[in-house]
């Protein structure tokens, strides 16, 4: 262990936001089995017609095939696991969807899904992809919710007898071979099981933008994608969200500040470039970064493309539509010029110059990754080991305290009188998987936080 994490303290803070409301009205998602729950997928035409001409795997091909172009219009590419459709079906099924992927699809890189299996592919199909459809979790939207088809699209029905059958294949091979799913309906995972009990436990506030969770209802489901757990809250808005109740007490998030930096520190070799990194990580990460960060921004501003709002915020223009602008971000700033960059100039990236210059150690070592790595799968690298971190091994903790949780990327929300005994599991987590205590803080409204 590193000198800078033997000299730690308590590290670590509670933020207060004043932005509870005790009058609000809160309901519990409304779930729907995911047994009785067809899928309506839209997908070209000439998809479709290609399955179809199939006499002996018509329609196990076109619900594939239909799923795989869902996956597509979601994510902009989609994998398939040969191994896979041999273990799901034959190879005859296989050689026949492969056939028709060489026709209608590009592969773009190959990669591994699971230890000591064979490589599966990346593929983008050769048609046009239809913007991507709101949606909470990770399972389809409701039939209200798809956009009006397109002349060269075609809907299609998934039955969900269909897709439990599967679902209930799919497991029975992942136990077999002792691979882990990615998707749980149930709570049979080890991963899934605290995340439908925190779902289970939730009430959240009942206004026009949550009408889908608590009035028309979402499939009940989560799923894992590049390590990451998605669920119905997942996408809720912050507010909403920070207003939301686990088994009618007010919630608190706790979080592991600048995470992906801890991830990358933990891979320095012992000395005095990770010992500096590691203070620095716990204080506050981004604060070194200020005056590049107002640098870049006054940039931004020069060429049209920043402005400060009314109340002083920094506001980054997306296109010509104002209500499309979003605030500018440090923490994202950070991410695009020192770990996933596509513009590699020095006068693009003034963070990443002072990385280079305070960080030495650090700089070089994602430079060389990213000489090895796209920025994508960088990201992916960066994700999956925070998944390990949060979902995999904090989660687990806190369900052997008896705590209810749910994760939210790099930190958990909780019910707050829980927050100090979580912050507590979660630093012993980083110790154990990062070799230091980096600085997880404890994030309530004011109110909440006084009460504390």
């Amino acid at each position: 262990m590193s000198q800078a994490s033997r000299d730690l303290g308590d590290t670590g803070e509670r933020h207060l936001e004043d932005n509870s409301n005790q009058d609000v009205r809160r309901s519990p998602i409304r779930f729907l089995p995911a047994r009785r729950c067809d899928w309506t997928i839209s997908m070209p035409k000439e998809l479709a017609n290609r399955a179809d001409r199939s006499k002996k795997h018509r329609v196990e091909l076109r619900y594939e095939l239909g799923m795989l172009w869902r996956r597509y219009v979601g994510d902009g590419e989609f994998s398939v696991s040969m191994r896979m459709l041999d273990e799901l079906y034959s190879g005859h099924f296989r050689k026949t969807l492969k056939g028709i992927l060489d026709d209608v699809a590009t592969p773009v890189r190959n990669h591994s899904n699971y230890p000591r299996s064979a490589r599966s592919r990346s593929y983008e199909f050769n048609y046009r992809r239809p913007k991507k459809a709101p949606t909470y979790n990770g399972v389809p939207p409701g039939p209200g919710d798809l956009p009006r088809p397109r002349p060269d699209l075609v809907r299609i029905t998934i039955p969900a007898a269909w897709l439990w059958d599967r679902y209930e294949r799919w497991w029975k091979i992942c136990k077999r071979h002792d691979w882990t799913p990615n998707l749980d309906l149930d709570g049979r995972s080890d991963w899934g099981r605290p995340l439908f009990a925190g779902l289970e436990a939730a009430t959240i506030p009942d206004v026009p933008e949550t009408e889908r969770l608590t009035k028309r209802g979402v499939v009940k489901a989560v799923v894992r994608k590049h390590g990451r757990c998605y669920h119905p809250l997942t996408n809720l808005r912050k507010d909403l969200r920070r207003e939301s109740l686990f088994d009618d007490e007010p919630t608190a998030e706790v979080d592991v500040h600048a995470c992906y930096s801890c991830l990358l520190v933990s891979q320095l070799p012992d000395g005095d470039g990770k010992n500096r990194a590691i203070k620095a990580l716990q204080t506050d990460w981004y604060a070194q970064f200020n005056d590049a960060y107002a640098e870049w921004f006054n940039a931004q501003c020069a060429m049209g493309k920043g402005y400060r709002d009314e109340t002083g915020q920094w506001m980054i223009r997306q296109d010509d539509d104002p209500a499309n602008d979003v605030p500018a971000s440090i923490k994202v700033e950070f991410q695009r010029q020192c770990l996933f960059w596509r513009d590699g100039r020095d006068a693009s990236n003034p963070v990443r110059l002072t990385l280079r210059r305070l960080h030495p150690e650090l700089c070089q070592l994602i430079e060389g990754w990213r000489r090895r790595m796209t920025p994508t799968e960088l990201s992916r690298v960066l994700t999956r080991a925070e998944g390990s971190l949060v979902v995999d091994y904090a989660m687990s903790e806190l369900e052997r305290a008896g705590i209810v949780a749910m994760p939210i990327h790099d930190a958990v929300v909780l019910p707050v009188s829980q927050a100090d005994a979580a912050r507590a599991i979660l630093l012993s987590v980083c110790e154990w998987h990062l070799g230091f205590r980096p600085k997880v803080s404890i994030k309530a409204t004011e109110s909440i936080t006084a009460a504390m």
